[in-house]
């Protein structure tokens, strides 16, 4: 039975406590190889893949020439390759864009088919590495993520039932919705189907998450990003917010404030055991008291696991 196959006939709620286990169908996964991938890739992600190539996993985003995300990826080595998760949907645009200033570099780009994506939370096996690092073992690759206790699994999916099953022994399986969930907890933002060319990587807290380097060197959109880096003033970033109004909101949506102005975009949202929890864009002064249109959320501020460096 195929993985997908699998998982159709799996009864898995949208929520459950922790530990648990869930499919990332969120997220796809794409190989770059060839024997110039990490050098080409160096010059159009905004992360340094001098860190990747010593064993950490980090976000990073393709950016168009304003310094707006078009594409958003982890990347971590896969021996000679890179694998680049980006949101379910971005992969034909992620290769398209990617591919648009290869010229002759040795490089390829392929939708890696043969992984499945299972994140894990709490109970994380100790033989697991630190935060933001990553390791293969007989399970698949390893990637734990950075600021809290979750770690995402990239397995053959013709194993992945056989290791669902290892893993459900000690984890309470759950839907794809606690995979988004568990990004929405560790403040893991990229840009999903829908939001395309709106926001800088600073603005999704990739200045905090090891998404952009300052010193890496040239990259597409990196003059714009150090400009706003070295002398602007971000007026906005990437939030949680919490919400029981019944309602979905889809990326790159507007929400407003109570005097009916634009506060933020939505980044991506995902149900919880007491309604739904959101990461937003939202501007400096905004409470979070949010509303779609004239709809309250019945919204308030949440936390996320690392702070925010306003500049004052």
């Amino acid at each position: 039975m195929s993985w997908s196959a699998f998982l159709s006939k799996q009864s898995l709620p949208p929520v459950a406590a922790t530990p648990y286990l869930a499919p990332a169908t969120h997220l796809a996964v794409v190989r770059a190889s060839g024997e110039e991938a990490g050098h080409y890739l160096q010059g159009q992600l905004s992360c340094d893949l001098r860190e990747v190539d010593q064993g950490a996993h980090l976000t990073g985003m393709h950016l168009s020439l304003k310094g707006r995300g078009l594409v958003s990826v982890r990347v971590v080595r896969d021996g000679a390759d890179y694998l680049l998760l980006t949101p379910s949907g971005q992969e034909e645009p992620l290769i398209k864009a990617l591919m648009k200033y290869r010229l002759r570099a040795k490089v390829e780009f392929t939708l890696a088919e043969e992984l499945a994506v299972i994140l894990l939370a709490g109970n994380l096996p100790d033989t697991l590495p630190g935060p933001g690092q990553a390791l293969r073992n007989d399970q698949g690759l390893w990637l734990c993520y950075p600021h809290t206790e979750h770690a995402l699994l990239l397995a053959s999916s013709e194993q992945a039932e056989v290791i669902w099953s290892q893993l459900a022994s000690q984890h309470t399986p759950a839907s794809a919705n606690s995979a988004t969930l568990a990004d929405i907890e560790a403040g893991v933002g990229m840009i999903y189907p829908g939001a395309e060319d709106l926001f800088l990587p600073q603005v999704l807290n990739y200045d905090v998450t090891g998404g952009v380097n300052f010193k890496k060197g040239c990259y597409t959109g990196q003059e714009v990003v150090a400009r706003m880096h070295f002398k602007g003033k971000l007026k906005q970033r990437m939030q949680r917010i919490d919400f029981t109004a019944n309602i979905a909101l889809q990326p790159g949506e507007v929400l407003r404030d109570g005097a009916g102005k634009a506060a933020g975009e939505v980044v991506i949202s995902a149900n919880t055991a007491n309604g739904s929890a959101a990461l937003i864009v939202l501007r400096r002064d905004t409470d979070g008291i949010l509303f779609q249109e004239e709809t309250p959320l019945n919204s308030q501020l949440g936390t996320l696991p690392y702070p925010l460096p306003w500049k004052e």
